[in-house]
């Protein structure tokens, strides 16, 4: 999509300090279509690919994680469960994206 439009707003010095520093790297431009128009299609679509490549790389290192297991004492296994423990906690904050 090209963006042919443009606006132009006055703002004191402060005003533009400000918005630069809320906009970083991405820019005032980004930053005010985004407050006024909502998020970007393919940005949320590129930020969910990438949620769902994630955990596509954690299922496959836990299947790994599996077969390792099977091959295991059961005193190496109760470290590997604590670990699968932990694995557990950090992909649970996913749920909430």
């Amino acid at each position: 999509m090209t963006r042919t439009k443009s606006i132009k707003i006055r703002l004191t010095s402060d005003e533009h300090r400000r918005l630069k520093a809320l906009a970083g790297a991405r820019g005032i431009s980004a930053l005010l279509r985004r407050c006024a128009l909502g998020p970007d299609r393919r940005q949320v679509q590129n930020e969910r690919l990438r949620v769902v490549a994630e955990l596509a790389r954690a299922g496959n290192l836990l299947n790994q994680i599996a077969r390792h297991f099977e091959r295991r004492m059961p005193s190496d296994q109760i470290q590997i469960v604590s670990q699968l423990i932990a694995v557990e906690r950090q992909l649970s904050r996913f749920k909430t994206l």
